[in-house]
């Protein structure tokens, strides 16, 4: 029998950027062993639900998931079953050139969409460098970081931005 380990509230909600059209994300790993991520939506509710099996859980983190790593650093889990891995994941750290890799691909690629991508740019550019320093981060956002975000996506957008994020 499958079970939910744990789940928490993900996307804008999650972050600190959501608004009054923003969705319910919510993020779920279970003992399943799905080998890739399930992805259902609510119309009736606005809940958009990532489910994830616990083996490819483990290895989206250390592929560089940043969807993952959000859940796994959210401050908002909720322990549905297998307390005892709990203190495995609350002390888990992230790091390595393949996580850091694949966060910058992800920035550069956000660097040139629209403006929600590319305040997602920013806000994984913030990540990479506490990741990098600690190998943790806290994916809500303070208000000043929100702004900060909203204003370099507005004010910067391609190679600019990207420029402007990397140094």
């Amino acid at each position: 029998m499958t079970e939910v380990v744990f789940s928490t509230i993900h996307g804008s909600h999650l972050y600190g950027m959501a608004n009054d059209t923003s969705d319910t994300d919510v993020f779920r790993v279970t003992t399943g062993t799905m080998p890739r991520a399930h992805h259902s939506v609510d119309r009736l509710t606005l809940v958009d639900t990532c489910t994830v099996g616990w083996d490819t859980y483990l290895k989206r983190i250390f592929e560089g998931s940043h969807q993952s790593v959000e859940a796994l650093f959210s401050p908002f889990k909720v322990w549905h079953s297998h307390e005892e891995l709990r203190d495995f994941i609350e002390g888990m750290r992230v790091t390595g050139p393949r996580v850091f890799e694949k966060y910058e691909r992800t920035i550069k690629r956000f660097c040139y969409g629209d403006f929600k991508r590319r305040r997602h740019a920013v806000r994984l550019n913030l990540n990479l460098a506490d990741l990098r320093n600690e190998g943790r981060f806290n994916p809500v956002m303070m208000p000043f970081a929100v702004q900060y975000a909203n204003n370099l996506a507005t004010e910067w957008e391609g190679e600019d931005l990207w420029l402007k994020l990397v140094g």
